[in-house]
């Protein structure tokens, strides 16, 4: 019958979005010929998935969410904590690998594909590979899997939820990753990897200390982060004490370096919060009006603006280092003279 001629155009547009090219011969009286030539796949073939349709398991993993998008972010956490997970948040790539290199025990790192910040959800992942080994990671995105692979955004092969996804989707993609990750372990594997990794952890608790800062500057911040950084110190960093307050609740902090005057709750209404949640954690408060802090005896009072020497001396002396601490404050005494 007489068609529209649409047809080819539409195997045209498939073809060449497929990285191939389509040949025409034809002749009059005695027809034609159409050869559509196709990229060569070197990828084993896929193998049908058989969905489930038994109940919606949750689970009770440590997941890392990496989610940008306030409204998304709080969400999905909403679903994975009714799911049983117990859910720590980030919004940008880099607060994320300070909770990574916190020493937090983490399951699943979810993350979104497309983040603000110098750096990237792909850059985050393989980070927190290496510093966890065990880690499943999985991505999610408003894109295609195939449109972001074929626009170097992710490698072939990754584990992809594609936004938007319900309760059930997100429930039965956990429990898949997770169930991928149990499948590829041998026994030998899971046994040296797990060793290699509760080795790192003692190392790590008894050789690097992590810092809870919170202030609102976000200069001062990103300064005194990379102060902290440098005195090898595990940094993890808020502008607020209600933005801080998953990180105390999740992360194993061993000193808080505080604003006194932050948006919200202030400063010494947080420190009293975490000596609450956290007993033996170690309070600096950092303000150019320490003499308006009154009654807490058992914190350290620094002075802004601080230098790395005061900084760390500081810090030191609210974790009972005395004699760390004390060489910093002589030296930053000679100094001021």
């Amino acid at each position: 019958g007489k068609g529209s001629g649409l047809g080819l155009s539409m195997v045209y547009g498939f073809v060449k979005q497929s990285g191939g090219h389509v040949k025409i011969y034809s002749e009059v009286g005695e027809g034609t010929t159409i050869k559509l030539y196709l990229p060569r796949a070197m990828e084993s073939e896929d193998v049908e998935v058989v969905a489930d349709a038994g109940p919606i398991c949750g689970g009770t993993e440590t997941v890392l969410v990496v989610e940008d998008d306030d409204e998304v972010r709080t969400t999905v956490v909403e679903l994975l904590t009714d799911l049983g997970y117990s859910v720590l948040k980030s919004v940008d790539a880099a607060s994320a690998l300070n909770v990574v290199e916190s020493g937090v025990p983490i399951d699943i790192l979810f993350t979104d594909v497309v983040m603000p910040g110098t750096l990237k959800s792909p850059e985050l992942a393989r980070k927190a590979k290496e510093r966890l080994p065990n880690l499943v990671v999985l991505f999610t995105s408003g894109y295609t899997e195939n449109s972001i692979v074929h626009g170097g955004k992710l490698d072939a092969g990754v584990d992809l939820l594609s936004k938007p996804y319900s309760r059930e989707a997100l429930a039965r993609k956990f429990r898949e990753v997770l169930a991928n990750r149990q499948r590829g372990d041998s026994p030998a594997a899971k046994s040296a990897r797990d060793a290699r990794i509760e080795a790192d952890r003692r190392l790590d608790a008894s050789a690097r200390r992590t810092v809870l800062l919170v202030e609102d500057d976000e200069m001062i911040r990103a300064n005194t982060a990379e102060m902290l950084q440098g005195s090898g110190f595990v940094v993890v960093d808020a502008a607020s004490a209600e933005d801080a307050m998953t990180a105390l609740q999740t992360v194993p902090i061993d000193a808080l370096v505080t604003d006194i005057n932050l948006p919200g709750v202030s400063g010494p209404d947080f420190a009293r919060t975490a000596r609450a949640l956290r007993p033996g954690v170690g309070i600096v408060f950092a303000s150019g009006d320490t003499a308006s802090v009154e009654g807490d005896t058992d914190a350290i009072m620094l002075e802004k603006p601080y230098g790395l020497d005061a900084l760390t001396a500081a810090v030191l002396a609210s974790l009972g280092e005395t004699a760390l601490a004390e060489p910093l404050a002589a030296d930053r005494v000679d100094s001021a003279e």
